[in-house]
């Protein structure tokens, strides 16, 4: 219904366009002025240069209302609209907000439209006659005629005194929002463009839109005149960490500049420039109100200050690759499912954080274990390390086998290589692969083995060992993409005890 919606707004724009029935206009010449306020702005009118500079004052062959688009170093990009009785237009161009050396990245992960009904999509129309200077007061007297108009509809229909809030939710995703939102992010050096592969996590935080109401409004001086259009979003912004957890939220309402979509006769790819420009204007306003500000200071300081933990040392521990499904398990949440493995005969269990992490700070999931032989156990979060992935179950079960932790290394460079795991399905618990360890490496305060290793979402936290048995690391991520396929990473495992602050008792 919603994506019918935005074909009927479309339509309608452009039917206007096509099927107005105004007088032939006569082009003529004369001076106009672009107020920019910038020295390097550069002007275009109708998609043809017109000038350089603050102000700029020049001859135009008139051609009904035409597109004004600015452009400047270190500016957004300004637009807005020459209408037929205009002889000067300002334009506010608004910078944009560079990332600072020391500023954490920022990535996008989804800018959704998400409505509760129709009413929050339409299009409105509104006089234009007067200055463009009254278009807020025409805006807000537009709204209320039209919600007027749509409650007396929709009770003279249901023949109630009031309306019932309606129960449907309707989502609809597009990415084109998002890969505005990312080119801005990119612009203003706030995407890590040089570390692809080992991006720093514990310094990025991320951002998630919805679109809650939708509105475009049709400027025109009489009926049929195809004017010029302006959008409104109303969104709520999820402030977020590279775990997903939301760290806050706001919501904002925010205008796109005045576009012309007669002037580009493609009705479709002006109004996706519209509300591209209502969101980024959107995001700016995080920058400007100083909402981002405390979420962008880095972080420089990985102590982990938990007190040291002792827990019962192994007496019987894996040693050789058969008996690594023994402690092996599968960690289950509501949101998906993990792998793990015991390091204590009675019950601890190590996983990634990111397998525990819940929908809010520092409020992970409650978890399931899910053992070798399939019982499912309640399990109780110890402690966890968000710096460096990693996360302390216990569970009231004793298993025949554990891996021991040590914080010596024992690895080698090309060493053969296991894990074990769940990959994609809980039903693939117990799946083995093999691989080698191609090196150790160490990016953003983090150490890594990269290994040469085929693992899936599913084998997070799982065990990497050797043909004795012996602990090496914790299975942590993956590359992805097009031809990408077997380079995988895991966390050492001699740094487990330092990361969680654990010992063996004698």
């Amino acid at each position: 219904m919603i994506q019918n919606t935005l074909k009927i707004i479309a339509f309608s724009v452009l039917w206007t366009i096509t099927s107005s029935a105004h007088p032939l206009l006569i082009p003529v010449r004369g001076d106009v002025t672009i107020h920019t306020g910038v020295s390097e702005a550069m002007v275009y009118i109708g998609g043809e240069e017109f000038g350089k500079g603050a102000d700029v004052t020049d001859k135009l062959k008139r051609n009904g209302t035409m597109q004004i688009v600015i452009k400047a170093p270190g500016y957004k990009d300004g637009f807005g609209v020459l209408r037929e009785s205009d002889d000067e237009v300002t334009i506010k161009m608004e910078k944009l907000v560079y990332r600072g050396e020391s500023d954490k990245y920022i990535d996008i992960s989804n800018i959704r439209l998400d409505v509760k009904d129709n009413k929050n999509i339409k299009t409105i129309n509104v006089s234009s006659a007067g200055p463009q200077s009254e278009e807020e007061n025409k805006i807000k007297e537009a709204e209320t005629k039209s919600d007027e108009y749509e409650l007396k509809k929709e009770l003279k229909k249901s023949g109630k005194n009031q309306l019932e809030n309606p129960s449907d939710d309707l989502t609809l995703e597009d990415t084109k929002f998002s890969e505005n939102v990312y080119k801005t992010l990119k612009t203003t050096g706030f995407i890590d463009t040089v570390n692809r592969v080992f991006s720093d996590q514990n310094n990025t935080v991320v951002l998630e839109g919805s679109i809650r109401r939708l509105f475009v409004y049709h400027f025109y001086k009489v009926y049929g005149e195809p004017g010029y259009y302006k959008s409104k979003m109303e969104m709520r912004w999820y402030i977020k960490n590279s775990y997903g957890e939301i760290l806050d939220s706001v919501d904002t309402k925010d205008y796109s500049a005045d576009f012309d979509c007669n002037t580009y006769h493609n009705t479709l790819k002006n109004t996706d420039k519209m509300y591209a420009d209502a969101v980024i204007n959107a995001y700016m306003r995080l920058h400007r109100e100083g909402i981002l500000t405390g979420y962008i200071k880095p972080v420089s300081n990985f102590t982990y200050n938990e007190p040291l933990l002792t827990i019962n040392n192994v007496k019987a521990s894996v040693s050789a690759k058969e008996d690594a499904s023994i402690p092996s398990v599968i960690v289950k949440t509501k949101d998906g499912h993990g792998s793990g493995f015991a390091i204590s005969q009675d019950g601890y269990i190590i996983t990634n954080y990111h397998v525990i992490a819940g929908k809010y700070k520092d409020k992970p999931n409650s978890v399931k274990i899910v053992t070798s032989t399939g019982e499912e156990v309640d399990g109780k979060i110890v402690r966890y390390n968000k710096f460096r992935d990693l996360a302390l179950i216990k569970v009231e079960k004793t298993f025949d086998k554990a891996f021991k932790f040590t914080n010596v290394k024992s690895f080698r460079n090309l060493m053969d290589v296991y894990t074990i795991g769940a990959p994609k399905s809980i039903e693939l618990g117990q799946s083995f692969s093999v691989g080698v360890i191609s090196s150790e490496r160490k990016s953003n305060n983090n150490n890594l083995l990269q290994l040469g290793m085929s693992v899936n979402g599913g084998n997070s936290g799982g065990p990497l060992f050797d043909a004795s048995g012996t602990l090496h690391g914790v299975i942590v991520a993956k590359l992805i993409g097009q031809n990408t396929e077997g380079v995988s990473f895991a966390i050492p495992g001699y740094l487990i005890p330092e990361y969680l602050n654990i010992q063996y008792g004698k």
